[in-house]
């Protein structure tokens, strides 16, 4: 699933429009992104590549292994967040 997507289910799921805002490489790493939240300037590098390995598809695995684990079907993550969203107003 791309940011794009898990965006839309979570704009979808909690009734609002969210925005992604894409930053490329350079950007992300050279502006005051990573600095203002607080980051070591040692592992701007390492979040760096880790954002490029998600942008090109590194998260994106089909698998069952999940099910496996859990002995039964997964549930799609609109589901899973709206069951979230749910017990969370109950409390």
């Amino acid at each position: 699933m791309m940011q794009e997507e898990l965006v839309s289910v979570l704009g979808d799921v909690f009734g609002k429009e969210i925005l992604v805002q894409q930053a490329d490489d350079d950007t992300y790493a050279n502006t005051n992104m990573m600095r203002v939240a607080g980051v070591p300037e040692a592992y701007i590098p390492m979040y760096v590549n880790i954002q490029k390995g998600i942008r090109e598809g590194g998260l994106e695995v089909e698998s069952n292994d999940l099910e496996k684990l859990l002995g039964r079907p997964t549930i799609s993550i609109k589901e899973a967040l709206n069951q979230i969203v749910s017990q969370s107003s109950q409390t």
